[in-house]
C-alpha cells in the first residue's frame, strides 16, 4: 500500500501546525493598550498639581469640598503649610472618602501669597466622589491680578463631565 493510500501527507508523513500569528499579535496589541490606560489613569488618580507661575510666593494654600449644608472635606488642609514658591511647582496625593455623602460639593480654594491678604473662592460642581486630578495654574494678569486657571477631572482624558470644573478666575486686584 502506497503513502497516499494511508491518507498520510505532507514531508515524511507529518503536516506542520502553524499558529495563527496576525490573531496573536492583535490579541497582544490590544492588551499592551490596555494595560497602558490603566498605568496613565492610575497615575492621574488622586493627584493634585499646583504651578505658580507668578512672580509671588504661596505661603500657603487649602483646598477643600464643601457642600450646601456646609459639610466639607479637606484634600489639602492648611496645617499642610505647602507653600510654592515663585515659578515653583508642587504635586502631592489626596485621599478620597467615599463614604462622605457631598454630593453637590464644590472646591473651595484658599490661598495666601506672600504680601496679600487670604483670598478665597469655589470651583466646579462635583457630583460624585471626586478621585481624579486637580490641576491649578497661578499666573500673573493685568494691574496686579492674579490669574487662577483651575480644572479636575476624571480619567484617561481629564474629563469634567462629574466636576463642572474647568475654569479662570481673578484673585485681588492692584496694590
Amino acid at each position: 500500500m502506497s503513502k497516499t493510500a494511508q491518507g498520510t501527507s505532507g514531508k515524511n508523513g507529518k503536516e506542520a501546525k502553524k499558529l495563527p500569528v496576525k490573531p496573536i499579535a492583535a490579541a497582544a496589541a490590544v492588551l499592551s493598550v490596555i494595560i497602558l490606560v490603566m498605568a496613565i489613569e492610575a497615575v492621574n488618580t488622586e493627584k493634585i498639581v499646583i504651578k505658580n507661575n507668578t512672580s509671588t510666593e504661596i505661603e500657603w494654600i487649602q483646598l477643600y469640598f464643601e457642600n450646601t449644608e456646609e459639610d466639607s472635606y479637606d484634600i489639602l488642609p492648611r496645617e499642610a503649610n505647602v507653600s510654592v514658591a515663585a515659578g515653583g511647582k508642587y504635586s502631592g496625593k489626596f485621599e478620597a472618602q467615599p463614604g462622605l455623602n457631598l454630593y453637590g460639593s464644590f472646591l473651595m480654594i484658599r490661598v495666601k501669597f506672600a504680601g496679600r491678604d487670604v483670598a478665597e473662592n469655589y470651583a466646579g460642581y462635583f457630583k460624585r466622589t471626586f478621585t481624579g486630578k486637580i490641576r491649578i495654574e497661578f499666573s500673573d494678569g493685568e494691574n496686579g491680578i492674579v490669574l487662577m486657571k483651575i480644572k479636575a477631572g476624571d480619567g484617561l482624558f481629564q474629563s469634567t463631565k462629574f466636576t463642572d470644573c474647568d475654569e479662570t478666575l481673578e484673585f485681588f486686584g492692584e496694590m
